[in-house]
């Protein structure tokens, strides 16, 4: 095997190894995926993981092309504040909507609409983009394979793979949860993942309040 051919390998095999423990992370992207997977069904959940996954290929881009603006511009601690703050705000806003929604699980013989799954799509959308630590992890990531001496797609193929198939089997595991949770229980699966959403937001803003004083 040649070095190229080698270092692409490693490359490839620390990004599936990152990507594998984002995704055994249980924080607000997954809590997402599960309330669709679980509340509507698998395919919601899909669309849910589905808008994360688009999310992070949109900060991959904008990273990677803008890292050395940018990692200068975040290190300012007036910005980083402002980052986190207004990315704390806006988790922590979703969250509480989520807590005062009281929508019942959808029936299997229910058609679930597509403005539901695009509902679905966004709700992942938005919560993973909202999130300061995407925005800091992937500049971390670009400002590391600008380091490296091979293409750096080998690396985000192996994280986009890896968080493609973990938070997709979240989403199409969801439902067999039902069997184990009786009807009047899968409400809660909402309200939790709506604090847990909150709590983060609550938590971000305290690490830019009292972190960056």
């Amino acid at each position: 095997m040649l070095p190229s051919q080698l270092l692409s390998l490693v490359l490839f095999g620390e990004g599936f190894l990152t990507g594998i423990t984002l995704t055994a992370m249980i924080g607000p992207v997954t809590m997402v995926i599960l309330r669709y997977g679980i509340q509507v069904n698998r395919v919601a959940g899909v669309w849910a993981a589905t808008g994360t996954w688009v999310s992070d290929l949109i900060f991959i881009a904008f990273t990677f092309w803008t890292t050395a603006s940018l990692a200068q511009w975040i290190e300012q601690a007036s910005v980083r504040l402002w980052i986190y703050i207004l990315g704390g705000c806006a988790l922590l806003f979703f969250g509480a909507m989520m807590t005062v929604s009281r929508k019942p699980p959808v029936s299997d013989n229910v058609r679930y609409t597509g403005s539901g799954y695009a509902k679905a799509f966004f709700s992942g959308f938005f919560v993973n983009s909202f999130s300061p630590f995407t925005l800091f992890f992937w500049v971390g990531a670009a400002v590391f394979l600008h380091l490296q001496n091979d293409k750096p797609l080998w690396y985000y193929i192996g994280v986009m793979t890896s968080l493609a198939f973990g938070d997709f089997a979240k989403a199409w595991l969801a439902p067999k949860l039902t069997r184990w949770i009786q009807e009047k229980y899968i409400t809660l699966v909402q309200l939790i993942a709506g604090v847990v959403i909150a709590m983060t937001g609550l938590y971000i803003i305290g690490m830019g309040i009292f972190g960056y004083e």
